[in-house]
């Protein structure tokens, strides 16, 4: 099956981020850091918080602040909480605003979905009659459900679902 992409557009309500952070360059730290998380009692303590507003289990990357000198960007692994939410300390964090955000559902039977997310929402969002809009909040997100990101068929075929958040506006 080759994945399939399908495009929503949501009002997104306003939150806190909380997670992990690592610099992205010309070394990749995000896998360990997603090993690291999920396998030492982080991802756990995030999922726990009070004001945790992600569905329980969810897992978000968040992707942003690019420095086009150096071509390194900001990664944080974590969950959406309520917008002034306390942060623990060791934890990064940043605010999300309400915005328009364009949503590339991507489903196929490998669970490396994510690979060319990002062209392939933007492609969907075209299709749809929106562009990418960073004025407002210039990231973007992997969205991990619980729910729905592994899930096996009755003839044993492994399907996936990732989403990919960008912001968006309507074309003119």
């Amino acid at each position: 099956m080759d994945n399939h992409v399908t495009f929503e557009v949501q009002e997104f309500s306003a939150v806190r981020f909380i997670g992990k952070e690592v610099t992205v360059g010309k070394e990749n730290p995000v896998p360990k850091l997603w090993e690291k998380i999920l396998n030492d009692g982080t991802m756990d303590f995030l999922q726990n918080l009070p004001d945790r507003v992600s569905p329980p289990g969810d897992t978000i990357g968040w992707m942003g602040e690019y420095n086009p000198k150096t071509e390194e960007f900001t990664y944080i692994a974590g969950i959406f909480a309520r917008p002034g939410a306390v942060v623990p300390d060791g934890f990064s964090y940043r605010d999300i605003p309400d915005c328009l955000m364009g949503i590339g559902w991507i489903q196929g039977t490998s669970p490396d979905l994510e690979k060319g997310a990002h062209v392939k929402t933007e492609k969907a969002m075209r299709e749809h009659g929106y562009v990418p809009d960073y004025s407002i909040v210039a990231i973007s997100m992997e969205y991990y459900s619980y729910e729905k990101f592994a899930r096996v068929t009755e003839d044993g075929v492994n399907i996936f679902t990732f989403g990919y958040y960008l912001p968006c506006k309507k074309m003119i």
